[in-house]
C-alpha cells in the first residue's frame, strides 16, 4: 500500500475574500459593521476544508501597493483598469485577520510577490516534502502549477460553485497538457489581468497551436509550417506572446519558507473562535466548523448556558435561570396526567414534537411553570384523557415558548380549545431586530445566552424528552431577557401585545384546517399545459429555424444574439456570454416575436412545475392543501406562505386563475373574500397627512384620475386612461422607491419624461415628498424605521460606503412605514374576524397580501362578506376611511 500523504490547504486569501464579499454584499453586524467579505470568506473556505480535511493551512494575501511593482516594470498596463473595491470592502480585512488568528491559519504577504506567487513557493517546497497541496483561489493562473503533488480548488461562484482540478481533470477540461497552460495564456492573453497575448488569437487558435507544436517555442520554431492568417498573427504577436508569458508565470521563488509547525492546521483557539463569531454574529457558521475548532466540553459541566451578560439590549444584565434541570416528571399514562397541577392565571413554558405536519399526531408535549418540567408521552395517552386534562391545566394559562404556533396546532389535534400566548421567543428575537438571521433556538440561545451545548434541532423523540428541562430553562432565560429588552421600547412593546401574540393562534388554526384543492381538476389542468407548452417550443424553434433547449441560458443567447442577430446594446454579459434574464429581454421585447414567446414560454413552465404538478402531492387525508404563514421572514412584518407558497400565484393573469380555480370550498360551503382596496396608498395619505388626499379617499374620489389632472394640469374629466394608469404606476410606485428607469420600464416613457412625471407628481404631493424625508433622516439619525403602530425595522446600511447596498437599504426603509403598517393592520382585522367566526362554522383559511379566505356555509355566506367588510373597515380609527371589497365564488378563482 502507497503511503498516505500529508495535505497543505493553501487560499488565496484576496481572491477568497473578494468572491465574498460581492456574494453577500448586504451583510452587516447589528451596528452596522459591514462583514459580507469575512462571512463570505469564511463560509468558502471552511466549506473546502471540510471537504479536503488538511493537516496544515495558510492564506496568503496581496500587499497592498506593492505585490504587483515587478511586473509593472515589465507591463505598465498590467492589471490596469481594475475597479478599487469599495471603502467597507478594506473596512472587513482587520476582521478577517481576526478570524484567520482565531482559526490559527498564518497570513503571508510580501512586497513584489502576489499572492499567486506566494502561493507558488510554497507549494512547490511542500511538494518537495511530498505533501500534497490544494490551492484554494478564484485565479486560474494557478492551473500552470499542477503536478502529480499539486492540485487547484477553482472557486467559480457563489459558495459551491466550486471546481477542484488534478492533473487529469485538467487535460479533460482543456484537451492540454497541465504544463502547457502557460503557454496557453501567453497566446490567448487574460483579460482579467490585462494580459495581452497574442492579439485575434482565442482560446480556441491556442490550444490547436499547442496540441501541435507543444510549447510556445515549439510554436515559434516551426512558425513556417502555420497557416498564413494564423502565422501572421503570431510573428506580429511574438514580443506580447514572450511578454505575457513572464506576466502571467507564477514565480516559485519568493523569500519565504515553508514552516511545517507555523501551518499546522490544528492550531485553532475555539474559545477565540466562539467569541469572533459572537462578535461577528456568524451564528450559522458556528455550526461549519471542523471538530477541532469547538469548544470540548467539560465532564462535569452543569449548565451550558453563561450567565454573564445580554447583547440585546446593549446593556450587561444578569440572566439569572430558575428552572432546576434535575426535575424532569414522565407522564406516559392518563393517571400521571392527573396528578400535574398548576396554580391558575401563572405563565405556562411550553415546548412539544408532533409527527406530522402541522400538529398531527403529537408525540410530546412539554409544560413547565419553571419549578418542575412535565414531559408528556402524547402517543402513549388516550386522546379523550389527554384532551380533558390537558385543557384543564391550561385553560387558565398563557404560554410562552419557542415557535408557540406550533405547539397550539399540536393542542388543535388534540381537540383542546387556544389558550392565549404570553410570549414567544423566537418573535421576540425578531421584534427586537427583524434583520438577524439566526432564528433556530440553537441559534438564539448560542447568541444571546452564549449557550454551548449540542444542538436542540432533529433530536429524536427520546432525545427531546430527556433534555425538556434544558430546552425550557433557555426558552425562560430568553424570555426574561426580551421581555426586559421589549419593555424598554414602549411602543414595540404594545405591538408584541396586541398584535403579534394574538395572532399567532389565529395563524395556528388556519394552518391546521387547510383549504380543499380540486386535485383531479388541476391533473387535467397539467396536459392542457402540456400541449401549450409544446405548441411555443414549437413556434419558438420556427422562428429560430432549429431544434435547441430554451431552458439553457446560453443556447438560448446563442439563438438570440447571433443567430437571429437581435441588438446586444444594454444587454448584461456575464463569463458565459449575454444574459438573457427576464429583465434584459424586456429591453428587446418588441423587437422580435420570439421575446414574447419565450416570456410566455417560461411563466407557462414556472407555473406548471411550482403549483400545476406539485399541489395534488400536498393534499392531505381530507384533500386539505396546508400552507405555513412566517411571521419572522419579511422585515415588514408582513405575513410570508410557504411550503406551499399561495402568495406568488398570479393575480392578473388567466393562468393564476386556472390555478387558484382548483382550491375550493367544501360541500355545502361557498368561499368568501374580502380585500383592502388601495390599502398602502391610504395608508401612505394617513401618515403624510395630506389632507387633500385623504380628503379624496374619504369621498371615494378616483384618486389616480386625480393626480394625473394634478400632474398634466388638465381637469378630471380630461384625463385619459394612459394618463390614469401612469399616475396609478406613480401613486403605488414611490412607497418602493420608483426611479424614471422604473417608470419608464413600466410606461413606455422616455427616461425624460418619466423623470419630470415623478419630479411633478412630488410638486403636487409635497406632504408626501417631506414624509419620506423625514423616513430617510430617521433612518440614518437613529438607525431604523417604523410603523404607523411602532414596528421597527433596522436601518444599519443605510451607512454603508457601497452605494449600492446604502440606497438599497434606504428604499426598504422608506417602505417599511407603508407595508409595515398595511401589515400591522390586517393582523389586527384578522385578530378581530377570528373572535367573531368563534362559536359559527365559518372558518378563516388564507390571508394574502390585503386579503383574506374565509370558508362558510352557502347559506351564511352574505352576512360573513357583511362582517368581514364591517370589522376590516372599522379595526382601527384612522384619519383616512379604509374601504373593503368583497366576493362570494364556489372556488378561490371566481373572487
Amino acid at each position: 500500500m502507497s503511503e498516505v500523504r500529508k495535505k497543505l490547504a493553501i487560499i488565496d486569501g484576496k481572491s477568497v475574500f473578494y468572491r465574498g464579499y460581492y456574494a453577500m454584499p448586504n451583510l452587516s453586524t447589528k451596528d452596522g459593521t459591514p462583514t459580507g467579505g469575512v462571512f463570505g470568506f469564511a463560509t468558502m473556505a471552511l466549506e473546502v476544508i471540510k471537504k479536503l480535511d488538511p493537516d496544515y493551512v495558510c492564506v496568503a494575501w496581496d500587499k497592498p501597493k506593492t505585490n504587483i511593482r515587478k511586473r509593472l516594470k515589465l507591463y505598465p498596463e498590467y492589471k490596469a483598469g481594475r475597479k478599487p473595491a469599495p471603502p467597507d470592502f478594506y473596512e472587513q480585512i482587520p476582521l478577517l485577520h481576526e478570524l484567520l488568528d482565531a482559526f490559527g491559519w498564518p497570513l503571508y504577504e510580501l512586497d513584489d510577490y502576489e499572492a499567486d506567487d506566494i502561493m507558488g513557493t510554497l507549494a512547490v517546497q511542500a511538494a518537495k516534502k511530498g505533501i500534497e497541496v490544494e490551492l484554494i483561489t478564484s485565479d486560474l493562473d494557478m492551473l500552470q502549477l499542477i503536478d502529480g503533488y499539486i492540485n487547484v480548488y477553482a472557486i467559480k461562484r457563489g459558495f459551491s460553485d466550486i471546481e477542484r482540478f488534478k492533473t487529469e481533470s485538467f487535460e479533460v477540461k482543456y484537451k492540454i497538457q497541465a504544463g502547457q497552460f502557460l503557454d496557453y495564456k501567453s497566446l490567448a492573453g487574460d483579460s482579467s489581468d490585462n494580459i495581452p497575448g497574442v492579439p485575434k488569437i482565442g482560446p480556441v487558435a491556442a490550444t490547436k497551436l499547442l496540441q501541435k507544436y507543444k510549447t510556445l517555442d515549439g510554436i515559434y520554431e516551426n512558425i513556417e509550417l502555420i497557416d498564413n492568417k494564423i502565422k501572421k498573427l503570431l510573428v506580429a504577436g511574438k514580443d506580447l506572446a514572450y511578454l505575457s508569458k513572464k506576466l502571467a508565470q507564477i514565480w516559485t521563488d519568493a523569500p519565504i519558507k515553508l514552516d511545517l509547525n507555523e501551518v499546522d492546521g490544528s492550531k485553532a483557539k475555539p474559545e477565540v473562535v466562539r467569541d469572533v463569531l459572537q462578535k461577528l454574529e456568524f451564528r450559522t457558521l458556528a455550526q461549519r466548523l471542523p471538530q477541532y475548532m469547538h469548544i470540548q466540553p467539560e465532564a462535569d459541566q452543569t449548565s451550558n448556558i453563561k450567565h454573564q451578560t445580554s447583547t440585546s439590549g446593549g446593556k450587561v444584565q444578569s440572566l439569572g435561570l430558575t428552572t432546576s434541570k434535575g426535575k424532569n416528571i414522565l407522564i406516559d399514562s392518563k393517571n400521571k396526567l392527573k396528578e400535574i397541577s398548576f396554580a391558575k392565571n401563572e405563565a405556562l413554558f411550553v415546548h412539544s414534537r408532533c409527527a406530522g405536519r402541522h400538529g398531527k399526531n403529537p408525540e410530546l408535549l412539554i409544560l413547565s411553570d419553571t419549578k418542575t418540567t412535565y414531559t408528556i408521552y402524547l402517543s402513549k395517552i388516550p386522546k379523550a384523557e389527554a384532551q380533558t386534562h390537558i385543557s384543564f391545566l391550561i385553560s387558565h394559562s398563557s404560554l410562552i415558548g419557542y415557535d408557540t404556533k406550533y405547539t397550539l396546532k399540536c393542542l388543535l389535534d388534540l381537540g383542546i380549545q387556544l389558550p392565549n400566548v404570553g410570549h414567544d421567543v423566537l418573535l421576540g428575537a425578531f421584534l427586537l431586530n427583524s434583520l438577524r438571521r439566526e432564528q433556530t433556538l440553537t441559534e438564539l440561545a448560542t447568541s444571546d445566552l452564549g449557550y454551548e451545548g449540542s444542538p436542540f434541532e432533529d433530536l429524536t423523540t427520546e432525545e427531546l424528552a430527556h433534555r425538556a428541562p434544558e430546552i425550557i430553562e433557555v426558552i425562560g432565560a430568553l424570555y426574561k431577557q426580551q421581555k426586559e429588552d421589549i419593555a424598554k421600547l414602549t411602543k414595540v412593546a404594545k405591538v408584541a401585545k396586541d398584535i403579534d401574540w394574538p395572532i399567532i393562534p389565529v395563524l395556528a388554526k388556519m394552518e391546521y384546517e387547510g383549504i380543499q384543492l380540486d386535485a383531479d381538476y388541476l391533473k387535467k389542468f397539467a396536459v392542457e399545459l402540456e400541449d401549450s407548452i409544446s405548441d411555443l417550443e414549437q413556434q419558438i424553434y420556427g422562428h429560430a429555424n432549429q431544434e435547441f433547449n430554451i431552458a439553457s441560458p446560453a443556447q438560448l443567447a446563442e439563438i438570440l444574439f447571433v443567430k437571429l442577430n437581435l441588438p446586444k446594446e444594454g444587454i448584461k454579459r456575464g463569463k458565459t456570454g449575454y444574459s438573457t434574464a427576464a429583465s434584459e429581454l424586456d429591453k428587446l421585447r418588441g423587437l422580435h416575436p420570439i421575446i414574447d414567446l419565450i416570456s410566455q414560454f417560461r411563466e407557462v413552465s414556472k407555473l406548471k412545475n411550482t403549483y400545476v404538478d406539485t399541489l395534488p402531492n400536498l393534499v392531505d387525508e381530507n384533500s386539505r392543501v396546508h400552507t405555513t404563514f412566517a411571521l419572522t421572514i419579511a422585515q415588514t412584518g408582513r405575513l410570508s406562505s410557504s411550503d406551499p407558497n399561495l402568495q406568488n400565484i398570479p393575480v392578473k393573469t388567466d393562468l393564476g386563475k386556472h390555478i387558484r380555480t382548483a382550491f375550493v370550498a367544501g360541500e355545502g360551503n361557498m368561499l368568501v373574500g374580502a380585500d383592502y382596496s388601495q390599502f398602502e396608498l391610504r395608508i401612505a395619505a394617513m401618515l403624510c397627512g395630506d389632507e387633500t388626499l385623504i380628503d379624496q379617499f374619504n369621498r371615494d374620489i378616483d384618486v389616480h384620475v386625480a393626480t394625473a389632472a394634478l400632474i398634466t394640469g388638465r381637469d378630471p374629466e380630461d384625463v385619459t386612461k394612459q394618463m390614469r394608469r401612469d399616475a396609478k404606476v406613480v401613486n403605488f410606485g414611490v412607497m418602493y422607491g420608483l426611479s424614471p428607469h422604473g417608470l419608464t420600464a413600466a410606461t413606455g416613457m422616455t427616461h425624460e419624461q418619466a423623470k419630470h412625471f415623478i419630479d411633478r407628481y412630488f410638486e403636487v404631493r409635497p406632504k408626501l415628498l417631506g414624509y419620506i424625508e423625514s423616513v430617510k433622516e430617521k433612518a440614518r439619525n437613529e438607525g431604523y424605521s417604523e410603523t404607523y403602530f411602532g414596528r421597527r425595522r433596522p436601518t444599519p446600511d443605510v451607512h454603508s460606503s457601497n452605494f449600492v447596498v446604502r440606497e438599497s437599504a434606504m428604499r426598504a426603509a422608506v417602505n417599511m412605514p407603508f407595508q409595515g403598517t398595511a401589515a400591522d393592520i390586517m393582523k389586527m382585522a384578522m385578530v378581530a374576524i377570528d373572535k367573531k367566526l368563534v362559536g359559527n362554522n365559518c372558518k378563516m383559511l388564507l390571508q394574502i397580501h390585503d386579503s383574506v379566505l374565509v370558508e362558510c356555509p352557502a347559506d351564511e355566506a352574505e352576512s360573513t362578506a357583511k362582517l368581514l367588510k364591517e370589522t376590516m373597515e372599522n379595526v382601527v380609527k384612522l384619519p383616512v376611511k379604509l374601504t373593503v371589497d368583497t366576493a362570494i365564488g364556489k372556488n378561490w378563482g371566481e373572487l
